[in-house]
C-alpha cells in the first residue's frame, strides 16, 4: 500500500522543512516497539483539524516526540460565539483591499479591528499620503475608494503573531503568482505555498 494523493503532499511539505521522516510502512504491518525506547520524551500540541493531523503526528510515533490534540470547538468557544458581534469587521487577522475598477489587491494583517485599518487607508487617499499601496493605486489611476464592506475581504481571522505573518505572507504569494498584487512583493520560490496552491487548482479542476 502506498501513501495516498494528500499523504505525499504532506510528506513533501515535512521534508522541504527538514523534518525527519520514517519510511513508509502499510498499514497492515505492525511496527516493532523500539529495542530501546527514548526516555527523554518531549510533549507538543496539535491543532486537530482532521485525517491530515492524524497523518502527520504518525510519522512522529517512534521517536521521542509525542503529541497531544487540542481543539478550537470547545464548549467555551460556543458559548462566547453566540454573545459576539457578528460584525466580521470588528475582528482581527488577514485581509484583501480590491480595486472595483481594475480588480488589482493588496493583501494586508492587522492585529486590529478590519475596520480600524481600512480607515487608515482611507485617510492615506483622503489626505494624498504615501502610507498606503492601496491607496497610492487608486490615486495614481484616478480611480474612487468605495465603502469598506464594498472592498475588503476578510481572508482569515487570526490575532497578532507568527501565524499572522505567515497567513499575509501566503496570500500575497497568491496574488503575486497571478500578477495581481499590490503589495511590495517579488516573487520567489516556495515550495510550501506553491504545493498548496497547485494543490487547490487541481481540486478546482
Amino acid at each position: 500500500m502506498k501513501p495516498s494523493t494528500n499523504g505525499k503532499i504532506i510528506q513533501n511539505i515535512l521534508h522541504n522543512n527538514s523534518f525527519r521522516l520514517p519510511p513508509w510502512k502499510p498499514k497492515t504491518q505492525a511496527d516493532p516497539p523500539p529495542y530501546n525506547a527514548p526516555t527523554n520524551q518531549k510533549w507538543t500540541t496539535f491543532t486537530y483539524t482532521g485525517q491530515e493531523t492524524t497523518y502527520i503526528t504518525k510519522l512522529f510515533k517512534h521517536t521521542n516526540l509525542k503529541i497531544a490534540y487540542h481543539t478550537a470547538n470547545n464548549v467555551q468557544s460556543y458559548l462566547t460565539q453566540n454573545t459576539r458581534t457578528k460584525d466580521i469587521f470588528a475582528q482581527s487577522g488577514v485581509y484583501e483591499l480590491t480595486c472595483p475598477y481594475c480588480g488589482k489587491a493588496y493583501v494586508g494583517q492587522t492585529g486590529r479591528e478590519f475596520r480600524t485599518r481600512f480607515n487608515e487607508h482611507k485617510r492615506s487617499f483622503i489626505h494624498n499620503s504615501q502610507t498606503s499601496k492601496y491607496a497610492l493605486h487608486l490615486l495614481e489611476h484616478s480611480h474612487t475608494l468605495r465603502n469598506v464592506q464594498d472592498v475588503m475581504r476578510v481572508l482569515q481571522f487570526q490575532k497578532k503573531g507568527i501565524q499572522l505573518d505567515t497567513i499575509e505572507r501566503f496570500h500575497i504569494h497568491r496574488q503575486a503568482a497571478i500578477n495581481n498584487h499590490l503589495n511590495d512583493h517579488t516573487l520567489s520560490t516556495n515550495r510550501i505555498f506553491d504545493t498548496i496552491l497547485r494543490d487547490f487548482q487541481n481540486e478546482l479542476q
